[in-house]
């Protein structure tokens, strides 16, 4: 009898596996991300990441999520002393130039490909942008993007018209009277209110628009950093302002102008009265700029069953369904060129618009750091940030950006 039982139990529990997955065959990847806040976008971001489990159920996918890109570096560089990084890798856009290099040249991260080239549908996925910036000579990737960035700048349209600015600045000459109205008004007026902060990603973006499409020659750059110099006059220069801290201001109505990408938007106060527009360049033309900052990368110490894990969930995150998650959910632009512009201003207007401000530019160029090297952009950053301190690097930077074939 006891033995009779003892066989009833193994059959039950041998039918109470069938149709489920082992431990044994299911396979463990970790993501290290830094969409880590409570912001909206962030949450959203997260969400979609979970939901990769739904459709992947033989693939179980942890998160360790940092609250910026700049977490994110300090976490891997930590993660590699200690000889573990994990399975796939986001970095994003701020500051990761060096850490790009770093990994790619110490072979902590793979080749992707590979992968892309055996994948007809993995290669309709993937930007043209991301080739560009990130192919190497040899014909290696090692990282590919969800979204694309722009480079332009949101306005608040009530300070505009309290400053007596009748319409976006066409010219230079026009964006400088443009800021001195503005400071003169919060001077009249009693008020904190600046017309923009500067930072180095903000006076990046506004010397490669006023150099625009034509060759870097010095004295366009040396045009440049002059006109940048006169700005200076009129707009507050805080050394230790991130892009929140920019975002922060100009959304409680401290700063008249926010230089950035159109996914800025899902972050601005949606009360303010702002629209989209491009910096000009020397000869008053439009200039909209657009780049793939590095994404997702995947670690070499993964094994084989966890890389081709890893291609499933890039393949997952560029999959039309959840592109259009991202434009709906964090207003950011899609990488995919799948995703039609009209689909966008159905779902999402002011974006689409933004974009539309970007695709009717007189212009339409790469950023200064989708053309230089991780290296070049990474001392090109270190030198705006000096030339912000006052420091004379003026000379420097015309040599690193008359560089560029």
């Amino acid at each position: 009898m006891k033995k009779c039982l003892i066989l009833l139990l193994m059959l039950l529990m041998c039918l109470s596996g069938c149709g489920t997955l082992s431990q044994s065959d299911e396979i463990s990847i970790v993501l290290l991300h830094g969409w880590g806040t409570m912001e909206e976008d962030n949450q959203a971001m997260r969400e979609i990441y979970s939901e990769f489990e739904k459709d992947n159920p033989d693939i179980s996918l942890k998160l360790i999520s940092m609250p910026s890109p700049e977490n994110v570096t300090s976490k891997v560089k930590e993660m590699i002393s200690v000889g573990k990084l994990p399975n796939l890798i986001y970095i994003g856009e701020t500051g990761n130039d060096t850490l790009y290099s770093f990994m790619v040249t110490q072979g902590y991260v793979i080749d992707i490909m590979p992968y892309i080239e055996k994948d007809k549908e993995f290669q309709s996925m993937i930007a043209p942008e991301t080739l560009m910036k990130w192919k190497t000579a040899d014909g290696k990737l090692y990282t590919v993007t969800d979204v694309l960035n722009t480079g332009g700048y949101w306005y608040n349209k009530q300070i505009f018209e309290n400053a007596k600015i009748q319409k976006t600045p066409e010219n230079w000459k026009e964006f400088l009277e443009c800021c001195k109205k503005i400071k003169q008004w919060a001077e009249q007026e009693k008020l904190d209110t600046v017309s923009m902060h500067l930072d180095y990603n903000t006076i990046e973006c506004m010397m490669q628009s006023y150099i625009g499409d034509t060759d870097s020659d010095e004295k366009s750059i040396s045009e440049a950093l002059k006109l940048l110099n006169e700005i200076k006059d009129y707009a507050d220069v805080e050394k230790n302002y991130t892009y929140r801290d920019r975002l922060r201001s100009f959304n409680v109505g401290h700063s008249a102008i926010y230089a950035g990408g159109i996914a800025s938007e899902q972050k601005i106060n949606p009360k303010l009265k702002m629209e989209y527009a491009m910096f000009p360049d020397k000869n008053n033309k439009d200039v909209a700029m657009v780049s793939a900052y590095p994404g997702y990368f995947i670690g070499s110490s993964s094994d084989t069953k966890q890389k081709e894990a890893c291609i499933r969930f890039l393949k997952y995150m560029l999959s039309e369904d959840v592109q259009k998650q991202i434009v709906i959910k964090t207003h950011q632009a899609p990488s995919n060129p799948k995703i039609s512009e009209p689909w966008i201003h159905e779902q999402v207007p002011i974006l689409a618009e933004a974009m539309q401000v970007c695709q009717e530019a007189d212009q339409q160029i790469l950023t200064l750091y989708t053309v230089l090297s991780a290296k070049k952009s990474a001392q090109l950053e270190q030198s705006l940030e000096d030339l912000l301190r006052g420091k004379p690097v003026q000379q420097l930077i015309i040599s690193i950006i008359a560089d560029i074939e």
